[in-house]
């Protein structure tokens, strides 16, 4: 695994635990389930959105690793062709 797969990964599973937390919070704060089949018709519903949300903002935060490093790459390009 190179340093690009490792942040990835990592910045992966703290983004998608965070934003599946805060959807599940606030399906949570937003919602009065009484009967059992309620209840668990919430808790499948958070995860699934949960799941979903971690997902697209990996997706994101990918994208946004991947336009980091060509930019690094560029300007440490140009760093080796500049001379004063």
């Amino acid at each position: 695994m190179n340093k690009t797969e490792l942040a990835k990964a990592l910045s992966g599973f703290v983004i998608g635990g965070i934003t599946a937390n805060v959807v599940k919070q606030i399906i949570r704060n937003n919602t009065d389930p009484e009967a059992v089949a309620d209840k668990a018709a919430v808790l499948i519903a958070s995860f699934v959105l949960g799941a979903i949300a971690a997902d697209a903002t990996k997706a994101w935060t990918d994208r946004q690793i991947d336009e980091l490093i060509v930019t690094w790459k560029k300007l440490a390009s140009k760093e080796q062709h500049t001379t004063v």
